[in-house]
């Protein structure tokens, strides 16, 4: 990939890789990281570190007055706890309560908005694999009907909208970031915010297993 690209950086581990793996492939980079009314801002604090050690420019776009819109998820919803999650992967009823509806299109659609005015030909964001048994906007399938349906809003037939790790697993992404450098130490996953992970949230597990399943060095501190 070449000419430039617009990352939507959440400041986890795999849109970390991704902004790596793109500005390694010669483009010429930007980053979006959203406020929406998450329980916590320890995540974008990562986005910013990571653009700064980069020197990647980067916006946090404010959408937390979405807040009131998006209820019902315990990312967003003071009276919804973060759920702990199980040791076994593979077990999905703990996270259904972590969806944020529609996420996914609303970081799209002004990602895209950003990429026309700026002269951006993607967009690309970091799902992966074991999203897509929960969350319905991390699905290939989604990122197909979306790239077609955005390139008519804009009149780009060429315009691209690529979720480039859909098809691969965390521990992968994990390698891939290896590879590249990624300082995995300063990326944020954990739901709960906080100084340190907790451990037991699904992101937190879902990152412990990732570098275990890739024979990686964890660099993360945990508190359980």
């Amino acid at each position: 990939m070449n000419g430039k690209a617009v990352i939507i950086l959440s400041g986890g581990i795999d849109s970390t890789t991704l902004l790596y793996d793109t500005a390694s492939r010669g483009c010429e980079v930007s980053a979006l990281t959203f406020i929406y009314g998450q329980k916590h801002e320890r995540e974008i604090d990562s986005a910013r570190a990571i653009c700064g050690r980069m020197s990647v420019p980067h916006m946090v776009v404010d959408l937390s007055g979405l807040k009131p819109l998006l209820s019902g998820s315990a990312l967003t919803d003071p009276g919804v706890d973060i759920p702990d999650a199980p040791e076994t992967p593979g077990r999905y009823d703990t996270l259904k309560s972590t969806i944020v509806p529609n996420r996914n299109a609303i970081f799209l659609s002004i990602a895209v908005g950003y990429a026309v005015s700026s002269g951006a030909g993607a967009v690309l964001f970091g799902a992966h694999h074991s999203d897509r048994g929960v969350y319905p906007d991390c699905r290939a399938e989604f990122v197909k009907a979306f790239e077609a349906a955005e390139r008519l809003a804009t009149d780009m037939p060429e315009l691209r909208i690529e979720a480039p790790y859909a098809a691969m697993d965390k521990s992968e992404i994990v390698g891939l970031g290896a590879g590249l450098g990624v300082p995995f130490g300063l990326a944020w996953s954990c739901y709960k915010g906080g100084d340190v992970h907790c451990g037991v949230c699904s992101s937190c597990r879902e990152r412990k297993r990732a570098f275990v399943e890739a024979g990686i060095p964890d660099p993360t501190g945990y508190r359980a």
